[in-house]
């Protein structure tokens, strides 16, 4: 252990002072072990007995989940409201609404009786036999008379129109009778006939009667310019090959039209006229291989050929140089080739002599 008064260094007296601890932070510290004692405990007993609760499964509370102010106050009332409607369907037995005495009953069955012979009476058209007016109900006039009238004023104002009734149940099975009847005999055979559309088909006689009809329908709509859901067929359609004579003699609307064009057609010369580039337009005569033609044609035709001769001068300048300085190379490979072969015939001559030396060395000392 290191000396703390080694180096000099004084020893520090406030560490070696301790403070007495009073009462009251004693009994602080007992009770403050004794509650934390006990949370440990508990909290190690309820751990070990229960577990860790599972977090729930239910989703959270959020602004739109939550019902409105009142909602489900309102939502019990109308349950409430439902459950006591008068509308609710109530079973009632006969002593909860009491009996109906036999007066009663034959009272109303006579009635629906007579009701029930006055519609068939009506629909038999018995209102129409006796006299028209429905007002002689004297003393003088039968029962008979009297119920004829009644049904008369039954039938004037009630809500069924027998007449028109019998017309049309009549008239339904006419028709009906009849088209059954033209049917049979129409489906008997196959013809040939042109739809609507100017189209040959081939069906039976009540498909070809229906697109005659239809076809009438349509002129008949075409001559009274009456909408249709079907757009009107143009007249003037060409079929075939057909020579329009109308694009070689057109009319004076078409005629005034193509001169109208014509003259306000362009009248520049066709081919434009040549133009060049204007040297003096331009501050360029600075720049790199400027040349300024001259405006005038024969004089910008002489500096041409000019150019061309000199450019032709040069390539041949060109070409000269390159042939002679490819038979200088030619030359100097040929020197180099020379000059190889007599330094290896050096060569060979001086290992030969080098040898012929070596083997006379070698006779003289044996």
């Amino acid at each position: 252990m290191s000396n703390p008064s080694l180096y000099g260094q004084p020893r520090n007296k406030k560490t070696s002072q301790s403070e007495a601890p009073s009462a009251s932070t004693l009994a602080f510290t007992s009770t403050l072990s004794s509650l934390i004692a006990k949370d440990s405990t508990t909290d190690s007993s309820s751990t070990r007995g229960t577990g860790r609760p599972r977090p729930s499964k239910a989703p959270k509370s959020d602004l739109f989940s939550r019902p409105n102010k009142g909602a489900q106050k309102r939502a019990a009332a109308d349950l409430r409201d439902d459950d006591n409607a008068a509308l609710q369907q109530t079973h009632q037995r006969t002593q909860d609404i009491g009996a109906v005495d036999a007066a009663t009953l034959h009272r109303s069955k006579r009635r629906m009786e007579e009701k029930v012979r006055m519609y068939e009476d009506m629909s038999r058209g018995l209102y129409l036999a006796g006299g028209e007016s429905d007002d002689d109900e004297g003393d003088d006039v039968g029962p008979g008379d009297a119920y004829l009238a009644r049904l008369r004023r039954k039938e004037r104002e009630g809500l069924v129109d027998f007449d028109q009734k019998w017309r049309k149940e009549d008239g339904e099975g006419d028709e009906g009778e009849e088209d059954d009847a033209e049917d049979n005999d129409d489906n008997a055979s196959i013809v040939s006939y042109e739809d609507e559309l100017g189209r040959s088909r081939r069906g039976t006689r009540a498909e070809a009667a229906r697109a005659a009809a239809l076809k009438a329908e349509e002129g008949e709509g075409r001559g009274g310019n009456t909408e249709r859901w079907r757009p009107a067929r143009p007249d003037n359609l060409i079929y075939g090959a057909t020579v329009q004579a109308e694009a070689f003699n057109p009319d004076a609307v078409v005629a005034s039209r193509m001169s109208d064009l014509a003259a306000r057609r362009d009248r520049s010369a066709t081919p434009p006229e040549e133009m060049h580039y204007d040297a003096e337009a331009e501050v360029r005569n600075r720049g790199t291989g400027f040349y300024a033609f001259s405006k005038d044609e024969n004089v910008r035709r002489k500096q041409m050929e000019e150019l061309l001769n000199a450019r032709e001068e040069t390539q041949r300048e060109r070409d000269a140089r390159r042939e002679r300085r490819a038979e200088r190379e030619r030359l100097r490979d040929e020197r180099r080739k020379k000059v190889d072969e007599l330094r290896a015939k050096r060569r060979a001559e001086m290992f030969l002599a080098g040898l012929g030396d070596a083997g006379l060395l070698a006779g003289g000392s044996g």
